[in-house]
C-alpha cells in the first residue's frame, strides 16, 4: 500500500531549477509532471504532485527547505521522492575553477556537496521514519551543461562517481542522466546553455523511470 495524502498517492519533487523546470513549455511538460505522469500509468491511479524547489538553490538550500514545516509534512506522507542538487554547487565551483585553475579547492566542493546531499537524504528517511509505509527515492546525477571544455567531463565524473555510493543508502537510486545526456548536450540544452529543453527533460524523466518504483507496490 503506498502513503497517501487525502485519497491518492503522494509524490513530492525537491530541487532547484531542474525540478522548478527552467527550460520546458506551456506545451512541453517538464521532467516533474513527466515523472509524475508515468507513475500514475504505471500504478493506473492519480496521484498528487508537490514540489518544493527553486531557481538556484544549492544543496545547502535544499537542506534547509527540508526543515520547513510543509516540506517536513509532504516528505513524511511521500510514496515517491525526486531529488534534482549540486548542479548549482559544481556551476558555481567550474568558473571558480576556470578563473583559478585550482584543481584542489574544485575536489573539496565536490566533496562537500556529495557530503551535503548525503545529508539530504538521512533528513529523508528521519522525516519518514513515523511513516510505516515503503517509498522511493530516486536522485538524478548531473549531465554536462560545458561541453565545449573538454576537462569538465573529468571532474563531473568524479563527482557522479561520487554520488552513485549514495545508492548504499535504503530505498535510494541515482538517475544516471550523465550518460543519457553524454555526447548530445548541445541538442538537449536551452538557448541559456544550461537548462535542459523539452526533449532534455523528457530523456531525465524517461531515465529515472527506467529505474522502476520499488520498493513501493
Amino acid at each position: 500500500m503506498m502513503s497517501l495524502m487525502g485519497d491518492r498517492p503522494l509524490y513530492v519533487a525537491l530541487g532547484d531549477s531542474l525540478t522548478v523546470g527552467i527550460g520546458a513549455t506551456f506545451f512541453q511538460p517538464n521532467f516533474v509532471k513527466l515523472y509524475q505522469h508515468s507513475i500514475e500509468y504505471y500504478f493506473r491511479q492519480p496521484v498528487e504532485r508537490l514540489s518544493f524547489a527553486k531557481n538556484g538553490a544549492t544543496s545547502e538550500q535544499i537542506l534547509e527547505q527540508l526543515l520547513h514545516p510543509e516540506t517536513t509534512h509532504a516528505v513524511a506522507n511521500a510514496s515517491f521522492i525526486t531529488l534534482t542538487a549540486g548542479g548549482n554547487d559544481m556551476l558555481h565551483a567550474s568558473r571558480k575553477w576556470l578563473k583559478t585553475g585550482n584543481q584542489a579547492e574544485l575536489s573539496e566542493s565536490i566533496q562537500s556537496c556529495v557530503a551535503t546531499i548525503e545529508e539530504i537524504l538521512w533528513t529523508i528517511f528521519e522525516i519518514h521514519a513515523s511513516n510505516p509505509q515503503k517509498f522511493c527515492v530516486r536522485v538524478l546525477n548531473l549531465y554536462n551543461p560545458m561541453p565545449q571544455i573538454r576537462e569538465t567531463y573529468f571532474w563531473l565524473e568524479q563527482y557522479n562517481k561520487q554520488l552513485a555510493s549514495l545508492e548504499r543508502a535504503p530505498d535510494v537510486k541515482i538517475a544516471d542522466v550523465y550518460h543519457a545526456f553524454l555526447g548530445n548536450e548541445p541538442m538537449l540544452l536551452t538557448l541559456d546553455h544550461t537548462h535542459p529543453n523539452p526533449l532534455g527533460y523528457r530523456i531525465m524523466a524517461d531515465t529515472a523511470v527506467h529505474l522502476g518504483f520499488e520498493p513501493v507496490s
